[in-house]
């Protein structure tokens, strides 16, 4: 049996059936930073998130897309049909081709979060309205490079975006991957103000990657 302070990512998919200098002059995210983020839905009856990274891309977590079930972005009022361009089990990451319409792509981050940087954490928790909750980078895991923070998540915002500031503007810094839970008994007991995030470094591979495909 596994001991109660044994540390998990719990994935956050929601099933229904610069410097620290520069990181003080950013306030809230702005429109065109929150915008990238959409809602990702699949005929399995899955919620989760995506961000809008290029023209009709959308980056999304991969756990939570099933290639025998149709997937589909919504865009404004429109459910578009999304079809897989890339998937990388192992890093949790996945590509979805799909028309965004005119949403701009946030900007992938380029440097390493300072200790203690503010950052946004935006998804759609359980496939109800669009949410942003602020809190700060913690450390980055040495095993697989996972950013860990204090902006709180929920079930649905897997896919969505963490936010920081860079040279003055929001970007990019990772994906949402879960929140961090510990076993009791039979379940699960979520960690409050824990997200688990894929790091920049690993999207831009991943991207890259992609770009080489098509």
């Amino acid at each position: 049996m596994m001991k109660r302070n044994t540390l998990f990512v719990v994935a956050a998919v929601l099933f229904t059936s610069q410097s620290a200098a520069y990181a003080a002059n950013c306030g809230w995210p702005e429109q065109d930073a929150l915008e990238s983020v959409v809602r990702v839905m699949s005929d399995d009856g899955s919620h989760a998130s995506g961000v809008v990274v290029g023209p009709n891309r959308v980056l999304t977590a991969a756990h939570a897309i099933d290639e025998h079930f149709q997937s589909y972005v919504l865009i404004g009022v429109d459910r578009n049909i999304a079809s897989i361009a890339l998937i990388d089990r192992d890093k949790d990451l996945a590509i979805l081709q799909v028309e965004t319409g005119h949403i701009r792509p946030i900007e992938l981050g380029h440097e390493n979060l300072d200790a203690s940087a503010k950052v946004w954490a935006v998804g759609f928790p359980r496939a109800e309205s669009k949410t942003t909750s602020t809190g700060s980078f913690k450390v980055k895991a040495e095993t697989d490079g996972a950013l860990h923070t204090t902006a709180p998540i929920d079930s649905g915002q897997s896919g969505g975006g963490l936010i920081s500031c860079e040279e003055g503007k929001h970007v990019l810094a990772g994906m949402l991957r879960g929140f961090a839970a510990y076993v009791s008994g039979d379940s699960y007991v979520k960690i409050k103000n824990h997200s688990v995030s894929v790091a920049t470094a690993d999207i831009r591979s991943f991207i890259t990657a992609t770009g080489k495909q098509n």
